[in-house]
């Protein structure tokens, strides 16, 4: 399996779902257009931060290993799925499965109390620890320019006080405007924000868990009328209330929902906001499960659609938004804008059973926003906060570093746009960017104080190794030879290209 399909199964999931006519109410081409069409801002941020924290932060527990490479395609080919899931947010989900890991960790730690139970401690930790301040300082220390709160994930619960009430569980959200203040908190000191809402599941309203995960899933997406409008309103009210300069979607959106309406009103609220492109209808996909022989076909459907994938760097005409990866980055430079998405470990939400050493380290961390900018894509990179709103330290490390790498080094990220290739041709390891008037080559790998690495071939006035005192180059043999005043322990090193 090639490495770079690595989590893009819910990318082939909702393609499915458009294959067969799956989408949701149709879209005005002008929405369509501008849906695609990334404002400035988005295209200049480069990094962004994702938060996933709620009631699931509580346990805090995931049995799963991570996934690796390929793994989910993988499992859609052969048909069979894993167990167990490496998402601490899924709790819910993962302790209804009889005789899983998080079944039996839920009744040794918590017998039969149910999951609603962990509502209470959850906004008890809230009330006394979080610091909503002290979270956009770490995102602008890190460097971030944007930050996207899941402001509902799939158990329904709702970091916000809805006006909208969930007609299945009373009270089932937050009394503390949680989204509201952490959008002064994070506008408060340059960045944007957005929120991240789960449209194609919510477990309020309907949950499977019948043992095959593939088609639990599907059939896990609420179809009805009733839980159409109620996406709906919850979406209005969250742009009405925080004008989000990101609406990330996730799992599709209700067929039944209005779609063409909301985007609509997204656009003419926060007319430089930008949207992904996770809408299309899986509900559609859910009922066609509910027959054995849908679900049959459906899964040779998935399989097909696996094993004949389009190249990633094609672009679809019928995407809305940018387009999102998860846990992986594209193979080279895209012709459009691309988000990738991951967390700092193998879970989105709080896992107290990971360990630093689960973690991207600093180093890790540098590279994976390199890779991504090079090849024309932002990174969202998440953090997990535990249940009293504290981000653990073994997340913070990793960001902090990232932050002061971006302190010497940003200029080579931020507003700079791909050049006409991702890396380089032989020798060191380089990732490039550009501007209007610099060509900058990251060498992502350690080099000594003398080191050689390709010639760009473009005519320079003159070099700069930002961060580090250039005594000399050299040009040879199509290379060029740098040497510094003394080597420089950095993640990655950047040379600037000043254009003629």
């Amino acid at each position: 399996m090639n490495a770079r399909k690595r989590g893009l199964s819910l990318g082939i999931l909702l393609s499915t779902a458009l294959f067969i006519g799956a989408c949701g109410e149709g879209v005005a081409p002008d929405i369509q257009q501008r849906s695609r069409a990334q404002p400035e801002w988005f295209e200049d941020a480069k990094l962004g931060i994702f938060i996933h924290w709620g009631v699931a932060s509580v346990p805090a527990f995931a049995a799963g290993e991570p996934l690796r490479p390929g793994e989910l395609e993988e499992m859609l080919v052969d048909g069979v799925m894993r167990t167990e899931l490496p998402y601490s947010e899924w709790y819910l989900n993962s302790m209804s499965y009889p005789g899983s890991q998080t079944e039996a960790y839920h009744r040794e730690h918590y017998g039969n109390a149910p999951y609603r139970n962990f509502q209470t401690e959850f906004e008890a930790g809230v009330t006394q620890s979080w610091q909503p301040d002290e979270w956009a300082e770490l995102f602008r220390d890190a460097g971030a320019k944007y930050v996207v709160l899941v402001s509902k994930h799939h158990d329904g619960y709702t970091l916000w006080p809805s006006a909208v009430k969930n007609p299945n569980s009373d009270s089932w959200g937050s009394s503390r405007d949680l989204v509201g203040e952490l959008a002064a908190a994070v506008r408060a000191r340059g960045m944007r924000f957005g929120v991240y809402y789960s449209t194609g599941l919510d477990w309020s309203f309907k949950m499977v868990t019948e043992g095959d995960r593939l088609t639990d899933v599907m059939r896990s997406a609420p179809s009805s009328q009733r839980y159409a409008d109620y996406v709906y309103e919850q979406m209005v009210e969250l742009i009405d209330n925080y004008q989000p300069d990101v609406l990330w979607a996730d799992i599709g959106y209700p067929s039944k929902g209005r779609l063409g309406q909301l985007l609509e009103h997204y656009f003419q609220q926060v007319p430089l906001g930008a949207v992904n492109d996770r809408w299309e209808g899986i509900d559609v996909l859910g009922d066609i499960a509910q027959w054995q022989v849908g679900s049959w076909g459906l899964k040779k459907l998935l399989q097909w659609t696996v094993e004949n994938q389009p190249d990633d760097l094609k672009d679809d005409p019928d995407r809305l938004g940018y387009k999102t990866t998860e846990y992986s980055n594209l193979s080279g430079i895209a012709p459009f804008k691309w988000e990738s998405t991951r967390g700092l470990g193998g879970s989105f939400g709080h896992n107290r059973q990971e360990t630093a050493q689960d973690m991207l380290n600093s180093t890790q961390l540098v590279h994976y926003l390199v890779d991504t900018v090079a090849k024309n894509g932002n990174v969202l990179i998440n953090v997990g906060p535990d249940s009293t709103g504290i981000i653990p330290g073994i997340q913070q490390q990793p960001l902090r570093g990232l932050g002061e790498w971006l302190s010497v080094n940003g200029e080579a990220i931020y507003g700079t746009r791909p050049w006409r290739r991702f890396g380089n041709l032989g020798g060191n390891t380089l990732r490039y960017t550009q501007t209007d008037s610099a060509l900058y080559a990251i060498v992502t790998e350690p080099v000594d104080a003398t080191f050689i690495i390709e010639h760009p071939g473009v005519n320079y006035r003159s070099i700069v190794v930002l961060g580090a005192e250039l005594k000399a180059t050299r040009e040879m043999n199509g290379n060029i030879e740098i040497q510094l005043a003394q080597a420089v322990d950095t993640p990655a090193l950047v040379i600037r290209y000043t254009l003629q």
